[in-house]
């Protein structure tokens, strides 16, 4: 093989080096893309016209340029509107087979059956596990902390 023949080799293996970090860039845009619409959505505007939409966002980005302590005021509320309510776990055994509708409304309440174990296990928020108490009733559920 010739030294000319290794130089397109090189060449052609530069292009698809090329080509796969084009790509992979293309699909962190899209990526980035798509978390800003689930921004938009999580904040309540997707009902909003998309003109609206941009000039509240060229309104805010001029805000921004007049106020320094305007950032730190939105990155306050984005943190505390992105906080993970805290979860536990919750478990419901019951002594007796319950009835096809406690079955059923755990099932949508998205309980999961352990066969090993014979019982209904859950991770919710706190303010869920009232519901799964009114449904399992209250001497039939744990709850454990995570």
């Amino acid at each position: 093989m010739d030294e000319l023949e290794k130089l397109r080799q090189k060449k052609e293996a530069l292009k698809r080096k090329e080509r796969a970090l084009k790509e992979k860039q293309r699909k962190a845009e899209n990526h980035r893309k798509y978390q800003l619409g689930g921004m938009v959505v999580k904040a309540g505007f997707a009902d909003l016209d998309d003109e609206v939409i941009i000039g509240l966002l060229f309104a805010q980005k001029e805000a921004l340029a007049d106020n320094d302590t305007l950032l730190e005021q939105w990155r306050s509320l984005g943190i505390q509107a992105s906080a993970t309510p805290e979860k536990v776990g919750v478990i419901v055994k019951f002594s007796d087979k319950p009835d096809e509708e406690v079955t059923k409304n755990l099932k949508a309440a998205k309980m999961r059956w352990n066969r090993i174990s014979k019982q209904w296990e859950g991770s919710f928020t706190r303010d869920k596990v009232d519901h799964i108490r009114s449904i399992a009733g209250v001497e039939n559920v744990s709850v454990i902390e995570l």
